[in-house]
């Protein structure tokens, strides 16, 4: 009975996946934060080497997302709806920022 409850839990909660990418391709460590609009719970992972993330292990609900990745802009996804038992594929661009340094 025990050993059912990690498979239990599996379709308790669900996940996000997607890829980090910029006009030239994948973004290798971008920060990415699902933040549970319900209960205010964070979660946190950053993109791998080819620009992929995923965020295990979600109770159901709204999620908003925070992304960043250095050289870029950051952005916001306001609602990212998770189900149970499902993954929430979201891919996000990010514009590369534009940074101005001064003459002095």
């Amino acid at each position: 009975l025990l050993a059912s409850i990690p498979l239990a839990m599996q379709f308790e909660t669900g996940s996000i996946d997607g890829a980090v990418m910029n006009e030239l391709g994948p973004i290798t460590k971008a920060s990415v934060e699902a933040h549970n609009v319900m209960s205010g719970a964070v979660f946190r992972t950053e993109s791998d080497t080819v620009g992929q993330y995923k965020l295990e292990n979600l109770r159901a609900g709204r999620y908003s997302l925070w992304v960043g990745a250095l050289g870029h802009d950051s952005t916001w996804i306001r609602q990212v709806v998770v189900e149970r038992g499902q993954t929430t594929h979201t891919d996000i661009h990010l514009g590369r920022s534009h940074t101005t340094t001064s003459g002095l």
